[in-house]
């Protein structure tokens, strides 16, 4: 069953869909809330697997001057009716793999997972924003939260299509 496939215009899974493709742009990573962002260029793509029922974003970049790999797979659970996500990198959360869930938006969907604080503390939230406001230019917003509820950039990827490399 191809999920895709719907007489409604902008379901979850065609949104999915149209973020299919080869992405480029640049990466702002805040290292600390009120510091000043630290910056690189990022590529990646997406490809929708299973179907259509999941999308996976590959994407490489650096930190400092150091590699940076990432995934970050994400679909739309119908049971539950709610996005849900997977992110893991080579920087930001070791060897755990963050779970995340949230909701639609006019323009693409959020989803919050937790990871562990380093020092034993209380674990903290991480909010990641997908926005396709666009058809050439997709923006992916993550902020850290804090245990208690205070809000920070974590990173902004502003993203474009990359030409003739749609997966």
């Amino acid at each position: 069953m191809d999920v895709t496939q719907s007489s409604a215009g902008n379901t979850p899974h065609q949104l999915l869909a149209r973020l299919s493709g080869a992405w480029a742009g640049a990466m702002r990573t805040w290292l600390e809330p009120d510091g000043q962002p630290v910056e690189a260029r990022i590529q990646g793509s997406v490809q929708q697997i299973l179907d259509g029922r999941f999308s996976l974003l590959l994407y490489q970049s650096t930190l400092q001057g150091e590699p940076l790999h990432g995934m970050f797979m994400f679909g739309y659970n119908t049971a539950r009716d709610r996005f849900e996500a997977i992110w893991i990198d080579s920087f930001h959360n070791n060897t755990a793999m963050m779970f995340c869930s949230g909701e639609g938006t006019e323009q693409g969907f959020w989803v919050t997972g937790s990871y562990p604080d380093p020092s034993g503390g209380p674990d903290w939230s991480w909010r990641t924003e997908v926005v396709l406001d666009e058809p050439e230019r997709l923006v992916i917003t993550a902020y850290n939260i804090s245990p208690e509820g205070g809000q920070s950039m974590a990173i902004m990827s502003d993203l474009r299509r990359l030409a003739g490399r749609s997966e």
